[in-house]
């Protein structure tokens, strides 16, 4: 044992304000299909239902590999995902091409989004989720991972988990796939091998460890031993339950990526695909890097 996750994070989430949702009659999609009509229903209304913040720093783009890697999985399945993840296939291939479009549909999309690309490429990802709590709301749903909850209550600290804001999974695309859950995580590794390392290595995996973390936290256990009961709120247990009982699980795609493609291509061309460029020549871009940096 050389390492071990510390803690999780979950990524296939639809973040939204159930209280604006009942308001409207607006129902929790459970498909693609379903996800969509909502996102015209909402936009016939006079609404936006999406708002996507895409910048962070020298890390801007990040949030829309995101995106991505859910609808890769959706589409695809888990083989063709790690095919891609290895440059097994390249970035030209029909099936990452058809994930990038699906992005387009919502992102590029300017009856959806709120504030159209302009807002996506300039809003940091932590501000984005605000615009789900004005009065009325200037956008309907989130996508992204669990610790945005953090960044919801530093904005809002009044706000009650699963009452005043909620998830729901990403909907299924293609059923044969399911819903499939993706995430990440932090990694402490043991650089030396002593007893007394292997005695810490052991005692943070362990569930009463790992049930101190996920109390203080509010993090995600891989550990299936963790009791439910303590994380510090229903949401957290929920998306601690999805994580643990996802039939399908894969890790971030672009963390698992050389650098030069999973922290710096993707992320360009993320940014260049939502600024308007060819999609086609982003993603002959971004395989030109990986040839070089998987070597092949």
């Amino acid at each position: 044992m050389y390492a071990i996750f510390l803690s999780a994070d979950l990524k296939s989430l639809v973040w939204y304000n159930p209280k604006e949702f009942a308001a409207r009659g607006y129902a929790v999609p459970t498909t693609w299909d379903e996800l969509l009509a909502l996102s015209r229903r909402i936009a016939a209304d006079g609404g936006k239902p999406w708002v996507i913040g895409l910048e962070s720093g020298a890390a801007s783009g990040w949030p829309g590999t995101d995106w991505i890697e859910d609808i890769l999985l959706r589409i695809a399945g888990p083989e063709v995902y790690d095919q891609w993840v290895n440059h097994e296939i390249p970035w030209t291939h029909p099936a990452v091409k058809r994930a990038f479009e699906i992005f387009g549909e919502i992102v590029r999309n300017s009856d959806f989004v709120y504030g159209g690309t302009t807002y996506a490429l300039a809003t940091n990802f932590g501000d984005a989720p605000r615009e789900l709590f004005t009065s009325p709301p200037n956008a309907f749903m989130h996508r992204q991972a669990t610790f945005i909850q953090s960044f919801i209550l530093q904005h809002y600290p009044d706000l009650v988990p699963g009452e005043d804001f909620a998830f729901f999974a990403l909907p299924s695309i293609d059923p044969q796939f399911g819903t499939p859950a993706m995430g990440a995580g932090d990694i402490v590794g043991m650089l030396r091998d002593t007893p007394e390392a292997r005695a810490l290595m052991r005692y943070l995996a362990s569930p009463g460890a790992q049930q101190i973390w996920v109390a203080e936290l509010g993090k995600l256990s891989a550990n299936q031993r963790v009791n439910p009961n303590a994380y510090p709120d229903a949401l957290t247990r929920a998306a601690a339950e999805i994580l643990v009982n996802a039939d399908v699980f894969r890790f971030d795609g672009s963390d698992l990526m050389p650098a030069a493609v999973g922290s710096g291509a993707f992320w360009e061309g993320i940014l260049m695909y939502v600024g308007g460029e060819d999609l086609d020549s982003v993603l002959e871009y971004i395989e030109s890097v990986a040839q070089d940096a998987y070597g092949n």
